[in-house]
């Protein structure tokens, strides 16, 4: 399934664009696919350390989440 779009895109870049692809939509498809996959890296780097400062595990953090939403979830953390 595609989704057709409009944007703006400065005319520098877009003539540089064109002199490297004849298919302006998949260059711009695989510019963000590109792009997203450096960001999700970005943000899982981001995240490490930030558990290492806590007392409890993470599987506790979750058992007591679960408790207090009175779920009836399995504790998985054992």
């Amino acid at each position: 399934m595609a989704v057709k779009t409009c944007i703006n895109i400065p005319d520098d870049i877009f003539n540089d664009a064109k002199k490297l692809s004849d298919n302006f939509s998949s260059l711009v498809t695989e510019a963000l696919r590109e792009y997203m996959r450096k960001k999700k890296i970005q943000k899982a780097l981001s995240s490490f350390g930030k558990w290492e400062k806590r007392e409890e595990t993470s599987g506790d953090i979750v058992n007591k989440m679960r408790e207090k939403d009175k779920r009836r979830n399995a504790d998985r953390h054992r």
